[in-house]
């Protein structure tokens, strides 16, 4: 892997992951749609039929599977981290990896709404809040750089995860 990009649900990791592939001219993992393709089902469904742990040692096998590459840009699922061993493989690998952070008002206004998520769907402002404050020393943990992405465009945090990178940009 060449980067692994970790943060609560809607801080941007897939947006951000997609457009660091192109301007990298690598591969992009995303991690939940990897599970999705293993499970052969949504991760709601997942969540519904097996119930979280379940999806949880799916995103764990997957995580694991995974870190071996030794190209691409992984974006995790918010809860990745979460887990002891997942948080053990993201601390202990050389590649590095940004937390991508949002506040609780902007995570709100990102996810507000989606289906897809399936821990966001009851989650007011301070629930968001709340669950971001208990993962935080997790994120922590295992970063090696922060943006506070509230009023950045994509482009730009892009630009500053290649700056920390010190990667030259691809031509393509």
């Amino acid at each position: 892997m060449e980067l692994i990009l970790i943060g609560f649900m809607g801080s941007g990791k897939t947006t951000i992951s997609r457009m660091l592939g192109k301007m990298l001219n690598t591969s992009v993992t995303d991690l939940d749609d990897e599970i999705v393709r293993r499970a052969g089902m949504t991760i709601p469904d997942i969540f519904a039929q097996n119930g979280e742990e379940y999806f949880r040692q799916l995103e764990h096998d997957t995580l694991a599977d995974i870190i071996k590459s030794d190209q691409g840009i992984l974006a995790t699922g918010g809860g990745t981290p979460m887990r002891p061993d997942n948080l053990t493989i993201l601390k202990d690998t050389s590649t590095p990896v940004v937390l991508l952070k949002a506040s609780a008002t902007e995570t709100l206004r990102r996810i507000g709404g989606d289906s897809g998520r399936p821990l966001a769907k009851s989650l007011d402002e301070k629930g968001i809040a709340d669950l971001q404050a208990q993962r935080q020393v997790n994120y922590d943990a295992c970063a090696d750089l922060t943006i506070k992405t509230d009023g950045l465009s994509p482009a730009a945090i892009a630009e500053e995860i290649v700056s920390f990178l010190n990667l030259p940009i691809s031509a393509n």
